[in-house]
């Protein structure tokens, strides 16, 4: 099984970057977004300025951290549910942040088949 971990790089931000209730918000859309279930949340406030915020979910995880004397933040999504759409998590944070310029990084993942899983748990003994 393939899956895609996606790391989004958003530039010239105009959203308020301190703002972890509203970019909670907009991972909780992105995640309803594609069925994803959110099993909790963890937000950590830097001094003197910046966010990141972190979603666990039952499919793996969003994220968003923020620099905002730079107007820029990252937005990790990794989601190990093949049928499910980043794009349209990314959307739903885009449409928070509103960069003037954002780049993706897509990382392809493979899920070793049953048997390739079976021998590696079979060396790790």
């Amino acid at each position: 099984m393939r899956i895609q971990e996606w790391s989004t790089d958003c530039y010239g931000c105009e959203a308020d970057l301190n703002d972890a209730d509203g970019i909670e918000q907009a991972l909780r859309r992105g995640a309803d977004a594609v069925s994803a279930t959110v099993l909790g949340q963890s937000c950590t406030q830097y001094q003197p300025i910046g966010v990141t915020v972190f979603l666990p979910l039952a499919e793996s995880h969003l994220m968003v951290s923020t620099w905002p004397e730079h107007r820029y933040a990252i937005v990790s999504i990794l989601l190990c549910n093949a049928g499910m759409d980043p794009a349209l998590v990314l959307d739903e944070v885009l449409k928070q942040l509103r960069p003037s310029r954002a780049r993706t990084h897509r990382v392809p993942h493979e899920i070793a088949p049953a048997s390739e899983h079976a021998e590696a748990l079979s060396l790790q003994s």
